[in-house]
């Protein structure tokens, strides 16, 4: 039986901003095995080694570790590199990605500010499965929310990563 069939999983995660540490902490809560961090975040850098986590520089040490510790989970949050194809094949269970948008519609960067231009009164984001295609995986977790009266850019970008932290350790349970 794999790990994550057991209930506790092992997994590298890969992003820039802070909403990975948030997303990290829940991990190491829950007893899951973080074996790896691909980042480019002095921050994050830090956090990861007061947890002793390895830090991965690009994707080929990535791809390296990948294949020397077989994980269950790649969780790709707040990273706006595309995962090269072929690492999506080499974790067990799959390779998950957060989007600050509602798939199918809003794919891609940016799309908070889409979303506002195009006047949506409804917003949320997606945890999916990656594959080759960009934000064209099966959606394993979505969040929906009112737009408020006034919001900006920045403040839906907050609000989504509150959803993402919110929804988070459903996700992963």
């Amino acid at each position: 039986m794999s790990s994550a069939q057991s209930g506790h999983f092992s997994c590298f995660l890969v992003g820039d901003e802070s909403l990975l540490i948030q997303c990290g902490e829940f991990l190491l809560g829950a007893d899951h095995e973080i074996r790896g961090m691909l980042t480019k975040s002095p921050a994050l850098e830090r956090w990861a080694a007061e947890h002793a986590i390895a830090c991965l520089s690009g994707w080929a040490a990535l791809r390296d570790a990948l294949r020397e510790r077989p994980c269950d989970y790649l969780f790709s949050i707040t990273n706006l590199s595309v995962v090269p194809g072929d690492l999506l094949g080499l974790p067990r269970a799959g390779a998950i990605n957060f989007h600050d948008g509602p798939l199918p519609h809003y794919a891609g960067l940016n799309t908070p500010v889409w979303g506002l231009l195009q006047g949506e009164r409804r917003w949320g984001i997606t945890w999916h499965l990656m594959t080759e295609a960009v934000d064209a995986g099966r959606v394993l977790r979505e969040e929906a929310f009112d737009i408020a009266e006034g919001e900006t850019a920045l403040t839906l970008n907050t609000r989504c990563y509150e959803a993402a932290i919110q929804s988070f350790p459903t996700l992963i349970a």
